[in-house]
């Protein structure tokens, strides 16, 4: 019993040493914090005195805030215990990022009509089958706002709130309506002004939020539904332009790997399937995978890995860049944001690459300006393809269809559209953008810059 009892003894005096121990380096200064590497924040401050703030007690609130905030090796006791989380296979959801509240889709209006001088609907059988609703109609002669620059003058562009499931994430969408009708109005502008010179198209890609995650578990979430925002998009749309609709194709293959778990984009896969749809809709034969050179590259940790401070359930599950090299004699050419032009391949060897840039495997990244010519066709065929980042895996594939592919990053390219596409005898204009970038007034905003 004494020997018990002295046991116990030992564990309780060990117990309040260890206390001790901690409260003592929990109060050493210098090894308190003032940046977290893992949440990409600034920690809280130690609060000045005041008078005030003591006799209303909230100076005693600030300190208790910045004792808390601060503990000694915070990131590393934040880590370990996400990885003890994981060791007993708890994967819970997690938000990171202010959930934004989006507006109310309305049904699509009757597509209105081709010519600038007239403002109502055509009389089809869509139209009459049910009513207009004027408060819905987007007004297609509006401009987008002028965009907004972050500090080196570029439009800029962010992911949303991101929710994690398991070992993937996933980009909250809120609907526009504002940017949407703004949307809609440049590209209705811009089929207008190349009407008789070049055929547009129109392609929003759905982000993995809507076709990756199960129905029954995001009718939960508060998000916006990505499918009713694009028809409501293409049903605005002048007749003369083409949209080509994926959503429905995109969903057929939901069960394969056509979108990262990691990072926002689709695959190379993902970006095939809707390669099919637009040449069904060109109406030429689209490239079989059968027909490309596949190349892999492992470790690909993206956007929803670094955004959510480095979240260990992602980094377990790194993602697989694959690529298809089309056949033939292809030559890329793309000019950087300098101004220099450099010759690059098609699909780049990223196997060094660090594993945050493993994307940029596609037509060498995000360039303001690239040129695809293929040598094996004398047709005389060319595109145009206004895109951001979402092109890149899809590019490729056209390759395989024009003799010249042109392709503008609306981002960091500056100049006008109508011009470019006279200019250079375009005959195919296509704007490739996903549905996120569709609420974004600073990207919508530059677009329409540069389709006046």
């Amino acid at each position: 019993m004494k020997k018990n009892l002295s046991f116990h003894s030992r564990k309780i005096l060990l117990f309040f040493l260890s206390l001790g121990l901690l409260t003592v380096i929990s109060w050493i200064i210098p090894l308190r914090p003032t940046y977290s590497e893992f949440e990409k924040r600034e920690l809280t401050k130690f609060p000045p005195f005041s008078l005030q703030a003591l006799f209303d007690g909230s100076y005693f609130d600030q300190i208790d805030l910045w004792f808390s905030d601060t503990f000694p090796f915070r990131d590393t006791f934040i880590t370990g215990n996400s990885y003890l989380r994981q060791l007993y296979g708890l994967h819970p959801v997690q938000v990171s990022g202010d959930v934004e509240e989006g507006d109310a889709i309305p049904s699509a209006p009757s597509r209105p009509s081709s010519s600038p001088e007239s403002s109502s609907a055509p009389e089809t059988a869509e139209s009459t089958s049910a009513p207009e609703e004027p408060s819905s109609a987007p007004d297609v002669s509006s401009e987008a706002p002028a965009p907004e620059k972050d500090v080196t003058g570029e439009v800029t562009q962010s992911l949303g709130a991101v929710l994690i499931v398991g070992d993937s994430g996933y980009e909250y969408y809120n609907f526009s309506k504002d940017v949407a009708d703004q949307y809609i109005g440049m590209l209705n502008h811009t089929a207008q002004t190349l009407e008789g010179t070049a055929q547009v198209y129109d392609m929003v890609i759905p982000t993995s939020m809507d076709i990756m995650l199960p129905d029954s578990f995001r009718q939960g979430l508060n998000t916006s539904s990505q499918k009713d925002a694009i028809a409501y998009i293409s049903g605005s749309l002048t007749p003369s332009i083409k949209s080509v609709q994926i959503y429905d194709t995109l969903k057929a293959h939901s069960d394969e790997y056509i979108y990262f778990r990691t990072d926002h984009h689709w695959t190379a896969l993902g970006a095939y399937y809707a390669y099919r749809s637009f040449a069904d809709v060109k109406g030429i034969t689209p490239l079989e995978l059968s027909q490309c050179e596949k190349k892999e590259f492992s470790g690909f940790l993206g956007a929803f890995y670094s955004d959510t401070n480095k979240n260990p359930a992602l980094a377990q599950n790194p993602d697989t860049v694959v690529a298809y090299v089309p056949p033939g004699n292809i030559k890329m050419q793309y000019t950087d944001r300098n101004g220099n032009t450099y010759n690059w391949p098609l699909i780049s060897d990223v196997t060094d690459w660090a594993t945050s840039t493993k994307y940029s495997t596609f037509i060498g990244g995000d360039n303001p300006y690239t040129i695809i010519q293929n040598s094996d066709l004398t047709d005389g065929s060319s595109c145009l393809v206004i895109k951001e980042s979402f092109g890149n895996a899809f590019i490729p594939f056209l390759a395989a269809n024009y003799q010249t592919v042109h392709v503008i990053d609306y981002r960091y390219w500056n100049g006008n559209i109508q011009d470019f596409v006279k200019t250079n005898g375009v005959q195919d204009v296509l704007f490739l953008n996903n549905v996120s970038a569709t609420r974004n007034s600073s990207l919508v905003g530059k677009m329409a810059t540069l389709t006046k």
